[in-house]
């Protein structure tokens, strides 16, 4: 198979992995690299006879919806898929909304990574089986046929843009007329349910607040943040004092709605450009960005300790004065988010150690 592919991502070892997965897998003639966006637009300009762009979603200062943009503007019938780390409903829609022949998520396995690719190449539009999971309660069976007709039916438009290039201008508009407008009521149809499906994958189901995945992801995007624009951020672990002992004498309910109730008092004392996370149990997490000093981490987490103290009326009627251990690490983005977490996870545990109920801050050369 002579192949020529273009791999568009600013992560060297993610784009020679696919690489030699493109080579063992496809026998793909030539694999191109471009770790910027402006990179690919040059080799799309110096090279007429690109079969395939492989395009990150996140590339550093560039977006990869603007670099499809472009790349589609100077050859509308150049197949594109889209790769990345996120698989949110939303985000595969805005790629192919925005021309994308597909979109295949970096945590799929390898087979299934080739299985996409080569889609895509046989003038198909992959879009993963996630995107399709539905909800029994909320999405009957013929919604669900209807989105894989629709999906067929663009895979079936892609096949003919693709395979007749010298379209005079008068069929190429028609053919985009007719993938646009098949393409519209397919994201129409999606987006009915997406508020249940951006529940399910971001948000803790108890609490309302992050879960664990949307947590991962806004903190390699504060990280990233942080060293590009020289700032701080802080990440704070906090566990309940105790706990177990209030769902042991109170019961599970009273438990629940006090980790609800903290959760609350959690989001109301941030800023929405921060994060409050559930991890799990009585695990919260908050994301700070913009941090301006130690000295102000200090504050904010004095100030958030004794908002978590404050009695509490639980559904029995009861009352608690729950306490907090609190770690917290500041960092200014130079560090894995592994790292990080590791160093807020050990000022968290020193706390415990030392009696509980206070807080401990790592600084960033610790």
């Amino acid at each position: 198979m002579s192949i020529k592919v273009l791999i568009v991502d600013d992560h060297g070892l993610f784009r020679q992995g696919l690489e030699m997965l493109l080579m063992a897998q496809l026998s793909c003639s030539t694999v191109l690299h471009a770790a910027t966006g402006q990179e690919a637009l040059d080799y799309q300009a110096q090279d007429q006879d690109i079969d395939l762009v492989l395009l990150d979603y996140n590339l550093g200062a560039d977006h990869g919806l603007d670099i499809l943009q472009k790349l589609k503007k100077c050859d509308p019938a150049l197949p594109v898929a889209m790769v990345s780390g996120r698989d949110e409903p939303q985000v595969i829609l805005s790629a192919l909304g925005s021309g994308a022949s597909g979109f295949v998520p970096k945590s799929l396995a390898p087979e299934d990574i080739v299985f996409a690719i080569q889609q895509v190449i046989e003038g198909g539009i992959y879009v993963p089986s996630s995107l399709l999971d539905t909800n029994p309660r909320t999405t009957p069976v013929e919604d669900t046929q209807s989105i894989q007709k629709q999906l067929q039916h663009l895979a079936d438009i892609a096949r003919r843009v693709i395979r007749e290039k010298n379209l005079d201008i008068c069929d190429q508009a028609d053919v985009e007329s007719e993938m646009t407008s098949t393409l519209n009521r397919l994201v129409r149809e999606l987006q009915e349910d997406r508020d249940y499906l951006e529940l399910l994958a971001f948000q803790d189901d108890l609490t309302g607040v992050a879960n664990r995945r949307l947590f991962d992801e806004r903190l390699d995007q504060a990280l990233r943040n942080s060293r590009r624009n020289c700032t701080f951020i802080s990440l704070i672990y906090l566990d309940l004092d105790h706990f177990k002992r209030i769902n042991d004498t109170l019961g599970h309910p009273a438990g629940d709605a006090l980790l609800k109730k903290v959760a609350q008092r959690l989001v109301t004392s941030v800023r929405e450009v921060d994060t409050v996370a559930r991890l799990g149990g009585d695990e919260f997490t908050v994301i700070l960005v913009d941090v301006d000093s130690i000295d102000g981490l200090e504050g904010h987490l004095t100030r958030l300790r004794n908002t978590i103290k404050q009695v509490i009326t639980l559904e029995n009627g009861k009352q608690c004065t729950p306490s907090v251990s609190i770690g917290a690490a500041l960092s200014d983005g130079d560090e894995t988010a592994e790292s990080l977490m590791k160093r807020a996870d050990n000022a968290l545990y020193q706390v415990k150690e030392h009696g509980r109920d206070h807080f401990r801050i790592a600084p960033i050369n610790q």
